[in-house]
């Protein structure tokens, strides 16, 4: 009397934990591919901050050869600095989203953090 109603309902729960394994490895790929794209997104970052330092370097020596062949000296560079277009902020900025968002990982929170 009861059989069918045992039958479908052993019949559900099979579909429902298939359904969950399929979800399951859904969400276990895109936790893998999200990973990849930090790394990469990471390595990319990491790439651009070390090409950022080489320009603030190579800002510095020609700031200090202005300032030495100049008649002017400290002056010239204080004001070629006035009229750069360079942020000079910018990168700490950029540096801090970073950290941000590495803390956020760290502790397992989505961080969606959009660059400015």
């Amino acid at each position: 009397r009861y059989n069918s109603y045992v039958l479908a309902l052993l019949e559900g729960f099979a579909q429902t934990t298939r359904q969950l394994r399929n979800v399951q490895s859904d969400l276990d790929e895109l936790k893998d591919l999200r990973k990849k794209e930090l790394e990469q997104f990471r390595s990319i970052s990491e790439d651009w901050m070390r090409r950022e330092g080489e320009y603030k370097a190579e800002i510095k020596r020609l700031e200090l050869t202005l300032a030495k062949e100049s008649k002017d000296g400290v002056l010239s560079v204080a004001l070629a600095r006035q009229e750069s277009v360079v942020d000079r902020s910018e990168s700490k900025r950029f540096q801090a989203r970073l950290k941000r968002m590495s803390i956020s990982q760290e502790h397992g929170k989505l961080a969606l953090y959009t660059l400015k």
